[in-house]
């Protein structure tokens, strides 16, 4: 008997070893950090490389006893509470052109400017908090469609409202100094799912970046343009559904990825999805679909609408909505 127990607790080890190596390559997080480490090596000094997560500090971030998963900082500088947000941020944006190979076709998709911003300060919240609405940047007014019963995406177009019952920022109100004692908040102490959302419990690069808001800023100003032009007349001024269903849901948001979002834009009624519904096909047809006047409830758009660039901004900009608070 104590041979067997013997076996099999070395059996028990050596399962346990091969799934951990298992584990540590197919995350690739290591990888990374050595390849960080050897950019920066005087960070070696500053970090242990078996530290998976750095994460935010601000009581939010906790429910309960419990912090809200952030892994952003297992590849993105780990050593950020050593080094802080300001050189943090020169490094977030020097290492994605140095080692993303799409970095430039990224850059111009979405607007990149190079620049990572360090700190939440009270100019940055007014521009992008959720106090801020989509006019108050210096932003023209948005025009939002009125619902037609005789068209699949026009009609007449009113201005959307500015008062506050316009699109708020995407950053949340307890980002803002003036409810941190007036002090500006770093993205050491914010972490980076508040802005970019993401997936939040991955440690696996594909999925770690699936949902991910590359670029808020721009997402929130085009997209929001955008939103009010094609989406707000049948999905209200702030998602929260009037013909279409609500946008802002946290179920939906936390249940569908981009790719579901991308296709109900692309397709809409075209689709086994939307079949049926009145949803138009900003994009092109699906390619199994058949006119059929029984189904049909408003014809399909027989050439494209918004281009792919588009209609991926437009799915960032709805993303904005789901709330940090909220699990994943």
């Amino acid at each position: 008997m104590t041979k067997l127990f013997l076996s099999l607790s070395a059996l028990l080890l050596v399962l346990i070893g091969v799934a951990a190596a298992k584990d540590a390559h197919d995350h690739g997080y290591l990888q990374v950090q050595q390849q960080y480490l050897k950019d920066y090596p005087a960070s070696s000094k500053l970090i242990d490389v078996k530290t998976q997560q750095l994460f935010p500090s601000f009581p939010q971030a906790k429910q309960g006893d419990t912090f809200r998963v952030e892994r952003c900082i297992s590849c993105h500088v780990p050593d950020i509470a050593t080094i802080g947000p300001q050189e943090a941020a020169k490094r977030l944006s020097a290492d994605f052109f140095k080692y993303e190979p799409n970095a430039q076709a990224i850059a111009a998709t979405n607007h990149l400017t190079g620049v990572h911003p360090a700190v939440v300060t009270q100019q940055y919240y007014d521009a992008y908090g959720q106090n801020a609405v989509a006019t108050k940047d210096g932003f023209h007014p948005y025009n939002a469609a009125a619902p037609s019963s005789s068209s699949s995406g026009g009609g007449q177009s009113s201005t959307a409202s500015t008062a506050p019952t316009g699109i708020t920022g995407f950053l949340p109100t307890f980002l803002s100094p003036a409810q941190n004692n007036g002090s500006a908040l770093g993205i050491d102490q914010t972490g980076c799912i508040v802005c970019h959302n993401g997936g939040r419990l991955e440690l696996d690069q594909n999925a770690a970046h699936l949902n991910l808001i590359v670029n808020p800023e721009y997402a929130w100003t085009e997209g929001a343009a955008m939103y009010y032009q094609y989406c707000a007349s049948c999905h209200g001024n702030l998602g929260e559904g009037k013909i279409g269903p609500p946008l802002n849901n946290q179920d939906r948001l936390g249940f569908f990825n981009e790719d579901y979002y991308y296709r109900c834009i692309e397709y809409g009624m075209t689709d086994f999805e939307h079949i049926g519904s009145v949803m138009p096909n900003w994009g092109s047809i699906a390619p199994d679909y058949h006119a059929d006047k029984t189904v049909d409830k408003v014809p399909a758009n027989p050439t494209r609408v918004l281009s792919e660039d588009q209609i991926n901004l437009l799915v960032q900009f709805i993303r904005h909505w789901e709330n940090y608070q909220t699990l994943p």
